[in-house]
Protein backbone atom coordinates (compact mmCIF):
# COMPACT_ATOMS: atom_id res chain seq x y z
CA UNK A 1 0.00 0.00 0.00
CA UNK A 2 1.06 3.39 -0.72
CA UNK A 3 0.96 5.94 2.32
CA UNK A 4 -0.01 9.20 1.03
CA UNK A 5 0.53 12.38 3.27
CA UNK A 6 -0.06 15.90 2.91
CA UNK A 7 2.55 18.06 1.89
CA UNK A 8 1.91 21.14 4.06
CA UNK A 9 4.86 23.01 2.62
CA UNK A 10 2.52 23.46 -0.23
CA UNK A 11 -0.72 24.29 1.35
CA UNK A 12 -2.23 27.33 -0.01
CA UNK A 13 -4.55 29.81 2.27
CA UNK A 14 -7.94 28.76 2.76
CA UNK A 15 -11.38 30.83 3.22
CA UNK A 16 -14.43 29.28 4.98
CA UNK A 17 -16.51 27.14 2.93
CA UNK A 18 -20.01 25.98 3.79
CA UNK A 19 -18.28 22.81 4.82
CA UNK A 20 -15.97 24.39 7.48
CA UNK A 21 -19.19 26.18 8.91
CA UNK A 22 -20.87 22.17 8.91
CA UNK A 23 -17.60 21.09 10.65
CA UNK A 24 -18.13 23.75 13.53
CA UNK A 25 -21.81 23.30 14.19
CA UNK A 26 -21.32 19.93 14.34
CA UNK A 27 -18.18 19.45 16.27
CA UNK A 28 -18.29 22.86 18.92
CA UNK A 29 -19.38 20.74 21.94
CA UNK A 30 -16.18 18.65 21.18
CA UNK A 31 -13.39 21.13 21.03
CA UNK A 32 -15.60 23.16 24.46
CA UNK A 33 -15.30 19.65 26.19
CA UNK A 34 -11.67 19.29 25.37
CA UNK A 35 -10.49 22.56 26.48
CA UNK A 36 -12.02 21.95 29.56
CA UNK A 37 -10.89 18.73 30.05
CA UNK A 38 -7.09 19.13 29.01
CA UNK A 39 -7.31 22.96 31.09
CA UNK A 40 -8.33 21.00 34.31
CA UNK A 41 -5.95 18.02 34.18
CA UNK A 42 -1.93 17.34 34.63
CA UNK A 43 -0.95 20.41 31.80
CA UNK A 44 -2.68 22.41 34.46
CA UNK A 45 -0.29 21.00 37.19
CA UNK A 46 2.80 21.44 34.82
CA UNK A 47 1.89 25.46 34.49
CA UNK A 48 1.79 26.02 38.36
CA UNK A 49 3.48 23.48 39.74
CA UNK A 50 6.62 26.02 40.95
CA UNK A 51 3.67 27.94 42.96
CA UNK A 52 4.54 24.94 45.00
CA UNK A 53 8.31 24.45 44.89
CA UNK A 54 9.16 27.07 47.55
CA UNK A 55 6.96 25.86 50.75
CA UNK A 56 7.67 22.62 50.07
CA UNK A 57 10.99 23.63 50.40
CA UNK A 58 11.03 25.53 53.60
CA UNK A 59 9.14 23.06 55.41
CA UNK A 60 10.46 19.75 54.30
CA UNK A 61 14.00 20.95 53.96
CA UNK A 62 14.42 19.69 50.52
CA UNK A 63 16.40 21.61 47.77
CA UNK A 64 14.65 22.93 44.26
CA UNK A 65 17.11 19.98 42.30
CA UNK A 66 15.46 17.50 45.04
CA UNK A 67 11.89 18.55 43.26
CA UNK A 68 13.33 18.21 40.30
CA UNK A 69 14.31 15.19 40.75
CA UNK A 70 10.70 14.33 41.39
CA UNK A 71 9.54 15.39 38.44
CA UNK A 72 12.09 13.64 36.57
CA UNK A 73 10.60 10.73 37.67
CA UNK A 74 7.26 11.48 37.37
CA UNK A 75 7.75 12.16 33.68
CA UNK A 76 10.09 9.07 33.06
CA UNK A 77 7.38 6.77 34.10
CA UNK A 78 4.38 8.84 32.08
CA UNK A 79 7.12 8.81 29.16
CA UNK A 80 6.77 4.64 29.40
CA UNK A 81 2.61 4.76 30.04
CA UNK A 82 2.20 7.12 27.14
CA UNK A 83 2.25 5.49 24.17
CA UNK A 84 0.11 2.01 26.09
CA UNK A 85 -2.21 4.76 27.16
CA UNK A 86 -2.36 5.44 23.12
CA UNK A 87 -3.23 2.72 22.35
CA UNK A 88 -6.14 1.97 24.61
CA UNK A 89 -7.69 5.13 23.27
CA UNK A 90 -7.42 4.10 20.07
CA UNK A 91 -9.10 0.60 21.11
CA UNK A 92 -11.87 2.27 23.52
CA UNK A 93 -12.46 5.40 22.94
CA UNK A 94 -11.30 8.56 25.14
CA UNK A 95 -14.16 8.05 28.37
CA UNK A 96 -12.70 5.59 30.32
CA UNK A 97 -9.17 6.84 30.01
CA UNK A 98 -9.88 10.56 30.88
CA UNK A 99 -12.08 8.95 34.06
CA UNK A 100 -9.51 6.60 35.51
CA UNK A 101 -7.22 9.42 34.64
CA UNK A 102 -9.20 12.27 36.20
CA UNK A 103 -9.81 10.28 39.20
CA UNK A 104 -6.60 9.09 39.57
CA UNK A 105 -4.67 12.24 39.67
CA UNK A 106 -6.68 13.60 42.10
CA UNK A 107 -6.21 10.77 44.26
CA UNK A 108 -2.88 11.82 44.20
CA UNK A 109 -2.90 15.59 45.15
CA UNK A 110 -4.97 14.44 48.20
CA UNK A 111 -2.37 11.88 48.78
CA UNK A 112 0.75 14.53 48.53
CA UNK A 113 -0.87 16.29 50.88
CA UNK A 114 -1.05 13.77 53.61
CA UNK A 115 3.14 12.45 53.57
CA UNK A 116 5.18 13.42 55.96
CA UNK A 117 7.94 14.78 54.55
CA UNK A 118 9.37 11.08 53.70
CA UNK A 119 11.22 11.52 50.34
CA UNK A 120 11.03 8.28 48.52
CA UNK A 121 7.22 8.49 49.96
CA UNK A 122 7.05 11.39 47.38
CA UNK A 123 8.68 9.90 44.68
CA UNK A 124 5.93 7.05 45.10
CA UNK A 125 3.35 9.70 44.29
CA UNK A 126 4.87 10.74 41.55
CA UNK A 127 5.35 8.24 39.94
CA UNK A 128 1.38 7.59 40.27
CA UNK A 129 1.38 10.83 39.46
CA UNK A 130 3.03 10.49 35.87
CA UNK A 131 0.59 7.64 34.74
CA UNK A 132 -2.79 9.21 36.10
CA UNK A 133 -1.46 12.18 34.35
CA UNK A 134 -0.95 11.10 30.97
CA UNK A 135 -4.35 9.90 31.20
CA UNK A 136 -5.71 13.37 31.81
CA UNK A 137 -3.26 15.09 28.42
CA UNK A 138 -3.74 15.73 24.98
CA UNK A 139 -3.11 12.52 23.70
CA UNK A 140 -6.77 11.85 25.03
CA UNK A 141 -8.67 14.69 24.85
CA UNK A 142 -7.06 15.44 21.34
CA UNK A 143 -8.30 12.39 20.13
CA UNK A 144 -11.79 13.22 19.12
CA UNK A 145 -11.36 16.79 18.34
CA UNK A 146 -8.78 14.64 15.35
CA UNK A 147 -11.75 13.27 14.52
CA UNK A 148 -14.07 15.62 14.18
CA UNK A 149 -12.39 18.17 11.95
CA UNK A 150 -10.33 17.87 8.60
CA UNK A 151 -10.50 21.23 7.29
CA UNK A 152 -10.75 23.31 10.24
CA UNK A 153 -8.61 20.64 12.56
CA UNK A 154 -5.43 23.39 13.27
CA UNK A 155 -8.30 25.96 14.74
CA UNK A 156 -10.14 23.38 16.56
CA UNK A 157 -6.61 21.89 17.69
CA UNK A 158 -5.75 25.69 18.90
CA UNK A 159 -9.11 26.52 20.56
CA UNK A 160 -9.04 23.12 22.48
CA UNK A 161 -5.73 23.94 23.61
CA UNK A 162 -6.51 27.02 24.99
CA UNK A 163 -8.71 25.61 28.02
CA UNK A 164 -5.27 25.11 29.44
CA UNK A 165 -3.96 28.21 28.96
CA UNK A 166 -7.27 29.81 30.45
CA UNK A 167 -6.88 27.91 33.38
CA UNK A 168 -3.28 28.49 33.99
CA UNK A 169 -4.08 32.87 33.51
CA UNK A 170 -7.10 32.20 36.12
CA UNK A 171 -4.88 29.85 38.28
CA UNK A 172 -2.23 31.59 39.98
CA UNK A 173 -4.39 34.61 41.13
CA UNK A 174 -6.78 31.85 42.92
CA UNK A 175 -4.58 29.80 44.57
CA UNK A 176 -1.97 32.40 45.42
CA UNK A 177 -3.72 33.33 48.08
CA UNK A 178 -5.26 29.78 49.05
CA UNK A 179 -1.54 28.80 49.29
CA UNK A 180 -0.99 32.25 51.64
CA UNK A 181 -3.83 31.30 53.30
CA UNK A 182 -4.29 27.85 53.92
CA UNK A 183 -0.90 26.61 53.26
CA UNK A 184 0.30 24.49 50.07
CA UNK A 185 -1.94 21.91 50.79
CA UNK A 186 -4.99 23.45 50.57
CA UNK A 187 -4.50 24.45 46.86
CA UNK A 188 -3.64 20.48 46.25
CA UNK A 189 -6.85 19.94 47.61
CA UNK A 190 -8.03 23.18 45.26
CA UNK A 191 -6.67 21.05 42.66
CA UNK A 192 -8.35 17.88 43.16
CA UNK A 193 -11.76 19.04 43.18
CA UNK A 194 -10.68 20.88 40.31
CA UNK A 195 -10.14 17.75 38.33
CA UNK A 196 -12.47 15.12 39.71
CA UNK A 197 -15.67 17.05 40.18
CA UNK A 198 -15.58 19.82 37.68
CA UNK A 199 -13.39 19.25 35.04
CA UNK A 200 -13.46 15.97 34.07
CA UNK A 201 -17.75 15.39 34.18
CA UNK A 202 -17.71 18.26 32.05
CA UNK A 203 -15.45 17.69 29.75
CA UNK A 204 -17.28 13.67 29.12
CA UNK A 205 -20.81 15.53 28.68
CA UNK A 206 -19.79 18.28 26.65
CA UNK A 207 -17.94 15.75 24.69
CA UNK A 208 -21.43 13.56 24.94
CA UNK A 209 -21.69 10.70 22.18
CA UNK A 210 -19.50 12.46 19.25
CA UNK A 211 -18.28 9.71 16.98
CA UNK A 212 -14.18 9.40 17.05
CA UNK A 213 -14.02 8.84 13.19
CA UNK A 214 -15.04 11.14 10.20
CA UNK A 215 -18.60 12.66 9.24
CA UNK A 216 -19.22 10.60 5.99
CA UNK A 217 -22.68 12.32 5.53
CA UNK A 218 -22.69 13.86 1.87
CA UNK A 219 -23.44 17.39 2.75
CA UNK A 220 -20.25 17.47 5.39
CA UNK A 221 -17.37 15.82 2.80
CA UNK A 222 -15.08 18.67 1.30
CA UNK A 223 -13.76 16.88 -2.20
CA UNK A 224 -10.62 19.12 -1.60
CA UNK A 225 -10.10 18.20 2.41
CA UNK A 226 -6.63 16.46 2.30
CA UNK A 227 -6.77 12.81 1.83
CA UNK A 228 -4.58 10.82 4.53
CA UNK A 229 -3.94 7.22 4.41
CA UNK A 230 -3.81 5.68 7.96
CA UNK A 231 -0.44 4.79 8.92
CA UNK A 232 0.14 2.45 11.59
CA UNK A 233 2.84 2.82 14.49
CA UNK A 234 5.22 -0.09 13.19
CA UNK A 235 5.12 2.37 9.22
CA UNK A 236 5.39 5.52 11.34
CA UNK A 237 8.73 4.34 13.07
CA UNK A 238 9.98 4.02 9.50
CA UNK A 239 9.12 7.37 8.32
CA UNK A 240 12.14 10.88 8.46
CA UNK A 241 8.72 12.69 9.39
CA UNK A 242 8.47 10.76 12.61
CA UNK A 243 11.99 10.96 13.24
CA UNK A 244 11.96 14.80 12.83
CA UNK A 245 8.84 15.08 15.06
CA UNK A 246 10.59 13.20 18.35
CA UNK A 247 13.79 15.81 17.51
CA UNK A 248 11.47 19.18 17.19
CA UNK A 249 9.61 17.71 20.64
CA UNK A 250 12.73 16.82 22.44
CA UNK A 251 14.64 20.47 21.29
CA UNK A 252 11.42 22.39 22.09
CA UNK A 253 10.49 20.40 25.50
CA UNK A 254 14.35 20.73 27.39
CA UNK A 255 13.79 24.63 27.49
CA UNK A 256 10.23 25.22 27.25
CA UNK A 257 9.31 22.75 30.48
CA UNK A 258 12.84 23.80 32.21
CA UNK A 259 11.91 27.30 32.26
CA UNK A 260 8.29 26.46 33.54
CA UNK A 261 9.34 24.02 35.97
CA UNK A 262 11.86 26.57 37.56
CA UNK A 263 9.30 29.67 36.29
CA UNK A 264 8.27 31.21 39.65
CA UNK A 265 12.12 31.26 41.67
CA UNK A 266 13.40 31.95 38.30
CA UNK A 267 11.92 35.24 38.07
CA UNK A 268 12.01 35.70 41.85
CA UNK A 269 15.68 35.68 41.59
CA UNK A 270 15.82 38.38 38.83
CA UNK A 271 14.46 40.77 41.95
CA UNK A 272 10.86 40.57 41.55
CA UNK A 273 8.21 40.89 43.95
CA UNK A 274 5.94 38.00 45.18
CA UNK A 275 2.93 39.65 43.45
CA UNK A 276 5.19 40.92 40.32
CA UNK A 277 5.91 37.06 40.29
CA UNK A 278 2.63 35.91 39.86
CA UNK A 279 1.29 38.03 37.18
CA UNK A 280 4.78 37.28 35.27
CA UNK A 281 3.21 33.66 35.88
CA UNK A 282 -0.16 35.20 34.37
CA UNK A 283 1.48 36.76 31.55
CA UNK A 284 3.00 33.09 30.73
CA UNK A 285 -0.07 31.83 30.44
CA UNK A 286 -1.41 34.73 28.70
CA UNK A 287 1.55 33.70 25.81
CA UNK A 288 0.74 30.08 25.93
CA UNK A 289 -3.21 31.14 25.26
CA UNK A 290 -1.96 33.39 21.93
CA UNK A 291 0.23 30.95 21.09
CA UNK A 292 -2.33 28.02 20.86
CA UNK A 293 -4.87 29.66 19.01
CA UNK A 294 -2.81 31.65 16.52
CA UNK A 295 -0.89 28.90 15.99
CA UNK A 296 -4.29 26.50 15.11
CA UNK A 297 -5.55 29.33 12.92
CA UNK A 298 -1.71 29.67 11.00
CA UNK A 299 -1.98 25.88 10.51
CA UNK A 300 -4.98 26.26 8.63
CA UNK A 301 -3.64 28.45 6.32
CA UNK A 302 -0.07 28.97 6.29
CA UNK A 303 2.84 25.95 5.33
CA UNK A 304 3.01 23.96 8.94
CA UNK A 305 6.12 23.40 8.41
CA UNK A 306 6.78 27.69 8.26
CA UNK A 307 4.61 28.10 11.24
CA UNK A 308 6.37 25.15 13.12
CA UNK A 309 9.83 26.61 12.42
CA UNK A 310 8.64 30.43 13.11
CA UNK A 311 6.37 29.33 16.93
CA UNK A 312 10.14 27.38 17.78
CA UNK A 313 12.18 30.12 17.09
CA UNK A 314 10.70 32.86 19.10
CA UNK A 315 11.65 31.82 22.40
CA UNK A 316 15.58 31.68 21.92
CA UNK A 317 14.62 36.00 21.96
CA UNK A 318 13.08 35.34 25.25
CA UNK A 319 16.25 33.16 26.97
CA UNK A 320 18.32 35.96 25.47
CA UNK A 321 16.21 38.56 27.64
CA UNK A 322 15.85 36.63 30.64
CA UNK A 323 19.95 36.38 30.82
CA UNK A 324 19.90 40.21 30.87
CA UNK A 325 21.40 41.37 34.58
CA UNK A 326 18.23 42.53 36.64
CA UNK A 327 15.81 42.70 33.66
CA UNK A 328 13.30 45.20 34.40
CA UNK A 329 9.21 43.66 34.93
CA UNK A 330 8.64 44.58 31.66
CA UNK A 331 11.53 42.94 30.11
CA UNK A 332 11.35 40.25 32.51
CA UNK A 333 7.42 39.72 31.43
CA UNK A 334 7.77 39.93 27.89
CA UNK A 335 10.79 37.22 28.01
CA UNK A 336 8.27 34.77 30.07
CA UNK A 337 5.62 35.37 27.76
CA UNK A 338 7.57 34.99 24.07
CA UNK A 339 8.53 31.76 25.53
CA UNK A 340 4.85 30.78 26.95
CA UNK A 341 4.04 31.65 23.05
CA UNK A 342 6.33 28.74 22.09
CA UNK A 343 4.85 26.61 24.58
CA UNK A 344 1.44 27.02 24.01
CA UNK A 345 1.75 26.05 20.02
CA UNK A 346 2.77 22.90 21.06
CA UNK A 347 -0.24 20.41 21.35
CA UNK A 348 -1.52 22.51 18.11
CA UNK A 349 1.83 21.56 16.09
CA UNK A 350 2.25 17.81 16.95
CA UNK A 351 -1.31 16.99 16.80
CA UNK A 352 -1.48 18.45 13.32
CA UNK A 353 1.53 16.67 11.93
CA UNK A 354 0.88 13.58 12.91
CA UNK A 355 -2.67 13.52 11.79
CA UNK A 356 -1.71 14.95 8.72
CA UNK A 357 1.15 12.61 8.08
CA UNK A 358 -0.09 9.41 9.53
CA UNK A 359 -3.73 9.67 9.67
CA UNK A 360 -6.35 9.29 12.28
CA UNK A 361 -6.81 5.35 12.82
CA UNK A 362 -3.54 4.84 14.83
CA UNK A 363 -3.17 8.67 16.02
CA UNK A 364 -3.46 8.44 19.64
CA UNK A 365 -0.75 5.41 19.06
CA UNK A 366 1.78 7.77 17.75
CA UNK A 367 1.18 10.37 19.76
CA UNK A 368 2.25 8.58 22.35
CA UNK A 369 5.20 7.36 21.38
CA UNK A 370 5.95 11.14 20.46
CA UNK A 371 5.24 12.54 23.69
CA UNK A 372 6.72 9.76 24.97
CA UNK A 373 9.97 11.78 24.09
CA UNK A 374 8.23 14.75 25.08
CA UNK A 375 8.30 13.27 28.49
CA UNK A 376 11.70 11.88 28.83
CA UNK A 377 12.95 15.24 27.28
CA UNK A 378 10.98 17.13 29.69
CA UNK A 379 12.03 14.94 32.88
CA UNK A 380 16.06 15.55 31.73
CA UNK A 381 14.89 19.44 31.61
CA UNK A 382 13.69 19.07 35.51
CA UNK A 383 16.54 18.03 36.71
CA UNK A 384 18.91 19.89 34.49
CA UNK A 385 17.52 23.57 35.38
CA UNK A 386 17.18 22.76 38.73
CA UNK A 387 20.87 21.09 39.22
CA UNK A 388 22.48 23.38 37.28
CA UNK A 389 20.97 25.99 39.65
CA UNK A 390 22.02 24.33 42.81
CA UNK A 391 25.89 23.92 41.45
CA UNK A 392 26.30 27.48 40.11
CA UNK A 393 23.82 29.36 41.86
CA UNK A 394 21.93 31.07 38.70
CA UNK A 395 20.10 29.83 35.68
CA UNK A 396 22.46 31.23 33.19
CA UNK A 397 24.24 28.05 31.76
CA UNK A 398 20.89 25.97 31.64
CA UNK A 399 19.00 29.28 29.75
CA UNK A 400 21.29 29.18 27.02
CA UNK A 401 21.88 25.34 26.67
CA UNK A 402 17.87 26.17 25.68
CA UNK A 403 17.99 28.59 23.41
CA UNK A 404 20.59 26.71 20.78
CA UNK A 405 18.01 23.67 21.17
CA UNK A 406 14.95 26.66 20.32
CA UNK A 407 16.83 27.21 17.19
CA UNK A 408 17.81 23.43 16.79
CA UNK A 409 13.84 22.11 17.46
CA UNK A 410 12.65 25.13 14.46
CA UNK A 411 14.92 23.56 12.18
CA UNK A 412 13.77 19.90 12.48
CA UNK A 413 10.10 21.64 11.75
CA UNK A 414 11.40 23.33 8.67
CA UNK A 415 13.27 19.63 7.47
CA UNK A 416 9.68 17.98 7.52
CA UNK A 417 8.46 20.20 5.02
CA UNK A 418 11.62 18.93 3.00
CA UNK A 419 11.33 15.37 3.55
CA UNK A 420 9.80 12.92 1.13
CA UNK A 421 6.63 11.24 2.54
CA UNK A 422 6.94 7.17 3.01
CA UNK A 423 6.02 4.50 1.48
CA UNK A 424 4.94 2.05 3.74
CA UNK A 425 3.96 -1.76 2.65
Amino acid sequence: MQVTTTNDAAAAPRAMTPVNFAEWKRGWRVVLGAATGMGTGISLYLLIASMFIQPITEEFGWSRGDLGVGGMVSFLVGAVALPIIGRFVDRIGFRIIALIGATGLATVYVAVTMQPGVYALYLAFMVAGGIFGGCTSGIVYTRPVIATFTQQRGTALGLAAAGTSIMAILAPQVLSPIISEHGWRGGFYALAALTALIGMPLAIALIGSAKEKHASAADDVDENAPKVADVPLSAALRSTRFWLLIAAIACVNIPGSGVLGQLAPLVADTGLSEGEVATVMSLYAAGLLAGRILTGFALDHLPAPLVGGFMTVIPAIGIVLLMQPEPSFALAALAVALIGLQQGSEVDLFAYFISRNFGVKHYSSIYGVVAMAGAMSTAVALVMFGKVHDATGSYDVALTIGGVLFVCGALAFLAIGRSKPKSAG
